[in-house]
């Protein structure tokens, strides 16, 4: 498995950035352009003006930042040929209410719909949300002291955002995906930030099915175990394409609702060969791997913070 986080980099080739007022991306294949609704409710109008609203976006990559502009959303679709059409389309809902000082994300949703792509590069898109906060990252592990994750999410087969997973629909569907918290470091600050130039990637898979969604390392077995908020996580490491270190933690059951600090998921690998103390982390984000799916699936995220502190 190559980890199709890798490549949510592709965002730095496209440095425009949208106000989600700006509806962009119509140009979607035609089962996502009928019949696409998310479960919203309807919007809000006080004194004659939107107070919350949803946006598609259906381009390959692209990068959006919603005020107050702390986190920025990319559909990501990396892992498809030339000829390879859009596939996938992601929604964002917006309320111009939230304070800036919020560490609350826009909610969001990804339809999409792939065939198997080659064991190579069995993923197809990592749709997700980067964390941008330039007072808390790039920050060394020495300095370090959590990174908390609060957050809610689902997976339906279908085109309708769901506050509940049905599994059924999903088997039906054939779905082969994961959701997980992706990061990266490195010796160097500014190749902490980049997904192809930083020395480790660390994920959290908090969900996975199908028997092609498998972290790198797996076949050698689980390297370690530690438990979250109730969640043992099993570690599998190896390295990628680009030679970097993979250190991949996995739910050992779906957590659909997580709160909690991951911040020793992270420190924890420094004595298995992993990110030293002196070493940064310079990239956080949150999204769905897509390999696979023979119908639509919905991947909705009515709640998000991601936070990284800092010792005092």
């Amino acid at each position: 498995m190559i980890a199709g986080s890798l490549f949510s980099g592709v965002l730095l080739a496209f440095p425009c950035l949208v106000t989600v007022g700006i509806y962009i991306g119509l140009n979607a294949q035609s089962i996502f352009n009928s019949g696409f609704k998310g479960s919203y409710g309807v919007p809000t109008d006080l004194s004659n003006r939107t107070i919350v609203e949803t946006n598609r976006y259906c381009q390959k990559a692209f990068g959006i930042t919603p005020s107050p502009g702390q986190y920025t959303f990319n559909p990501n679709q990396w892992g498809l040929s030339a000829s390879d059409a859009s596939s996938l389309c992601m929604n964002i809902t917006t309320d111009n209410r939230v304070s800036d000082s919020s560490r609350a994300a826009s909610s969001f949703s990804a339809t999409w719909q792939y065939p198997p792509g080659p064991e190579t590069m069995p993923v197809h898109a990592f749709p997700n949300v980067k964390l941008v906060d330039n007072s808390s990252i790039p920050v060394t592990l020495s300095e370090f002291s959590g990174l908390n994750i609060d957050v809610k999410w689902s997976y339906n087969g279908g085109n309708a955002a769901s506050n509940s997973t049905d599994q059924s629909s999903l088997r039906t569907a054939g779905l082969n995906a994961n959701v997980a918290v992706d990061m990266f470091l490195a010796a160097d600050k500014t190749k902490s930030g980049s997904t192809t130039d930083a020395q480790h990637e660390v994920m959290v898979w908090l969900g996975r099915w199908g028997v092609s969604t498998q972290p790198i390392g797996y076949p050698l077995g689980s390297k370690d175990a530690f438990a979250i908020d109730g969640v043992r996580f099993d570690l599998y490491t190896g390295s990628n394409s680009f030679g970097q270190k993979v250190w991949t933690w996995v739910a050992a059951k779906n957590a659909t609702t997580f709160a909690g600090d991951v911040g020793p998921l992270i420190t924890r690998l420094s004595n298995k060969g992993g990110p030293a103390t002196s070493d940064y982390l310079g990239y956080v984000g949150f999204g769905t791997e897509a390999y696979n799916s023979a119908a639509n699936v919905t991947f909705y995220v009515p709640q998000l913070s991601l936070k990284v502190s800092k010792k005092s």
